[in-house]
């Protein structure tokens, strides 16, 4: 087998056993970084839910366009692109993948806020969603080649902290921004800390080498490593069914997400700052608390009981949220609204951890990057794609019958997908014990 280009470009590495975990380029180091780059991806993909108002206003759009613009519209690029940028990321230089998709998805978010029609914000959304494709699957196979399994679950629920920190950024800037300077500038102020990032990366963080298995010969043709790893993943029962619950779930909470300043401003009489600032505590602050602990105890109670609880946590946590959630949208009471969304808010990422990592595990080292990429384009087009344009849809739909309170009604509407996450997480949790020893039988996982 040759030698792939990653470890041509990058002869030194970041492993724990030749850097101190928290110096430049130790583990941790990298480990923090790559959590960066997630949150500044989600500052810059989230931070139009915040805006969504202020835009409905200027451009006079309907709901249903404003689901096909944070949703399908931005997912359909953001989902695909993602797959031959795996296959890229398994075989070149993960760092420095990373580094050009932050400085694009940054670029693109800034001349979002140049946009002068509905079409243009449209288009340059497209560019967010290409730059961001392909920094997820990346990441987690740096993170999997650095970390062990037994602290993977771990690495992986921080990571996923990312997304919650940059939805609180993304809700703040936002929201105070837009209400100081207008939406256009929020923008422009959410792009400039990915360039920053982009620029410490590149100069600080050096390309780990991948264990001796995980290297790809630079012979086999990009479409059929794409079609031998989906091949390989569709034939894990378990793998089927984490991704199903992902998906699902993700669905529910993306459509929910997005209109939830919307919500705020609606029915409960606030501005973009105060509605911001209440989903940024709730959902960043405490989702991130909850998301990495949710990884941690994972770990820790999978390593004592089984792997199943890799499938039963997620469960557990979807199922307490949704009632909440549904009670949440139908009262009329701003302070119970709040405090009904505390505790889903808590639980709202902590099946991110778990179901990255458990993924890493199910497939050969050679495939971690591309086993990311699949999950994030089924997840991201079903999900990001489908949740904010159902919302959008069903309420533009009941809008003549339900007139000004469709929206919410519709939100509680897509909990319903939630339910059936539920069900594909249990039935993961049943299952994974087994694919993981057939798994390592055959000497893939590590």
């Amino acid at each position: 087998m040759e030698p792939s280009s990653a470890q041509a470009d990058a002869p030194a590495t970041t492993s724990e056993t030749e850097q101190p975990a928290w110096s430049i380029g130790g583990r941790n180091y990298v480990l923090v970084l790559l959590t960066a780059v997630a949150a500044m991806n989600f500052v810059d993909r989230q931070i139009l839910g915040v805006l969504l108002e202020p835009i409905k206003a200027e451009f006079g759009l309907p709901d249903w366009m404003l689901g096909l613009l944070t949703g399908l519209g931005f997912a359909a690029f953001y989902a695909t692109l993602g797959i031959p940028i795996a296959a890229l990321s398994d075989r070149k230089n993960r760092r420095n993948i990373i580094v050009i998709c932050t400085t694009l998805f940054s670029v693109m978010t800034a001349l979002c806020g140049a946009a002068a029609n509905f079409w243009q914000l449209f288009l340059t959304r497209i560019g967010v969603g290409v730059g961001e494709a392909g920094t997820m699957p990346a990441s987690q196979s740096i993170i999997s080649n650095l970390f062990p399994i037994e602290n993977r679950a771990a690495a992986m629920g921080f990571l996923a902290t990312g997304g919650n920190i940059g939805l609180m950024l993304g809700l703040l800037i936002g929201g105070w921004v837009n209400e100081w300077w207008g939406w256009r500038w929020a923008f422009a102020v959410a792009a400039v800390p990915g360039i920053l990032l982009a620029i410490t990366i590149r100069f600080t963080v050096k390309e780990p080498v991948r264990p001796a298995d995980a290297a790809v010969p630079e012979k086999t043709h990009i479409i059929s490593d794409i079609l031998s790893s989906l091949s390989a993943m569709a034939k894990v029962p378990s793998m089927r069914w984490f991704v199903a619950g992902g998906t699902l779930y993700g669905m529910s909470a993306y459509g929910i997400h997005t209109f939830m300043v919307s919500y705020y401003m609606r029915f409960h009489d606030m501005g973009s700052g105060d509605a911001g600032t209440v989903n940024a505590i709730i959902v960043g602050v405490l989702g991130a608390f909850g998301a990495f602990a949710g990884g941690v105890v994972c770990a820790r109670v999978s390593a004592r009981y089984g792997q199943k609880w890799t499938g039963y946590i997620p469960a557990i946590a979807i199922g307490i949220s949704v009632p909440l959630l549904v009670a949440m949208l139908l009262t009329d009471n701003t302070w119970l609204a709040i405090g009904l969304f505390v505790i889903p808010g808590i639980l709202s990422s902590v099946y991110a951890g778990p179901t990255w990592a458990i993924i890493q595990e199910l497939v050969a080292p050679s495939r971690r990057a591309m086993a990311a990429s699949v999950y994030m384009l089924i997840y991201n087009l079903v999900g990001l794609g489908l949740g904010p344009l159902a919302v959008g849809v069903i309420s533009s739909a009941i809008e003549p019958t339900f007139g000004d309170q469709s929206l919410r009604y519709a939100m509680a509407g897509v909990l319903v997908v939630s339910l059936f996450g539920i069900y594909a997480y249990i039935v993961a949790g049943r299952r994974v014990s087994a694919d993981i020893e057939r798994v390592r039988a055959a000497g893939e996982g590590i």
